[in-house]
């Protein structure tokens, strides 16, 4: 079935395939996955139900040009940064196009400047919106500059709660401190309506209920997520007594899952906030079986005294795994290793340096239609 292409199309630089059939899509993607991983064959790659309005979090950036004119919406394609006035976004949901617009027009009627990275002057720096697909839960984050200069006053804050009317809408600050020769800092601050959302999702039969705080990782397409996960189960040849660890486990979703059909699962996790959600969500979820542990992947695998396990599953950010983590999983020696990954170019790169693992499975799936990127699961086995 046909769909309307954006009216952003082909300047927006995120959906770079809007133009191209889904169809053909998943056939470029699959060509992509067998040109990694040649000579071996995957899967057939399982297309997103519904490649529409399926994302549940998007980040809009604030810019200014020269003339002082003002542009609150996504990056054009093959430019340096440029923002362009975003007017909808068909793989969102219409709400949060919605919402730009409102942001926009009170932004509109402040004197507020958008932050320039090339002199570190101004105040606004992106709007980050997020929802519970299952649940209707909406959030809106504010990340502005932490320059005490270009600091907002009560009355900015207040207008921009009252422009976005929503009194259900969970709404923070987000307060970005960059200073030279320093790491930078983030404080949040929450300004109206709940203090978190909440997103469901449906696992191995049995509904999941996970706490998002506004900075957590919370997969990017719920209803995919749940394919992702289901099908991560399915692959796995686990036991009831099998050890389980969830290595950059987020709010711990997919271990969680995992815990439903292992004896024990040990899952760790670096950012605080998403390791506060996720022991409430192990709470809530009522699943004992979890150990959550906040810390760098690396390290705590290489100092604690850890259960040798039957399975590792690692999820990486997209540049992968670092040398630590490897010679961790090296030394700890999992029967299987379920390596699930944005970038299946480093996940080839880690998987070879993994020699003592033999790959059994590749299964990509396809989380983010329209765009080149693609979700893949791999199933290492150990003592070929």
């Amino acid at each position: 079935m046909s769909h309307r292409l954006c009216i952003h199309v082909p300047q927006c630089g995120g959906c770079t395939l809007q133009q191209t059939p889904y169809e053909q899509q998943l056939l470029l993607k699959q060509a992509e996955i067998e040109k990694i991983f040649s000579p071996l064959a995957a899967r057939p790659i399982i297309p997103c139900q519904d490649p529409w309005a399926y994302r549940n979090k998007m980040e809009f950036s604030f810019s200014q040009n020269k003339a002082g004119d003002r542009f609150l919406g996504l990056i054009l394609r093959r430019s340096r940064g440029k923002v362009f006035n975003l007017e909808e976004c068909l793989i969102s949901p219409p709400w949060m196009a919605e919402t730009l617009q409102r942001a926009r027009a009170w932004w509109e009627s402040t004197s507020l400047r958008a932050f320039n990275f090339r002199n570190g002057e101004g105040t606004l720096r992106t709007l980050t919106l997020r929802e519970g697909r299952r649940t209707g839960d909406r959030l809106a984050m504010l990340t502005v500059s932490g320059d005490p200069r270009f600091a907002l006053i009560r009355a900015q804050l207040s207008g921009f709660v009252q422009a976005l009317n929503d009194p259900k809408m969970s709404i923070f600050l987000r307060i970005q401190q960059a200073v030279a020769g320093s790491p930078t800092q983030f404080f949040e601050m929450h300004l109206s309506g709940p203090d978190h959302i909440c997103e469901e999702l449906h696992l191995q039969g049995r509904t999941l209920t996970f706490k998002i705080s506004p900075t957590s990782f919370f997969q990017p397409n719920t209803l995919q997520a749940e394919v992702l996960y289901n099908t991560a189960l399915e692959i796995a040849q686990m036991t009831p007594r099998s050890t389980v660890y969830d290595l950059y486990c987020g709010t711990a979703t997919l271990g969680m899952a995992f815990a439903l059909k292992a004896q024990k699962v040990i899952a760790i996790e670096l950012n605080p906030h998403a390791v506060f959600d996720a022991k409430v969500n192990a709470e809530v979820n009522q699943i004992n079986n979890i150990d959550i542990q906040c810390g760098d992947v690396g390290k705590v695998l290489s100092e604690a005294s850890l259960l040798n396990p039957d399975l590792a599953i690692v999820d990486p950010p997209r540049p992968g795994l670092d040398t630590l983590a490897l010679e961790a999983l090296k030394r700890l020696q999992p029967r299987q290793i379920l390596y699930v990954s944005c970038n299946p170019v480093t996940q080839a790169q880690n998987i070879a340096q993994l020699p003592e693992y033999k790959i059994v499975q590749i299964q990509p799936v396809d989380q983010f239609p329209h765009t080149p990127h693609i979700e893949n699961i791999v199933l290492l086995e150990r003592g070929f």
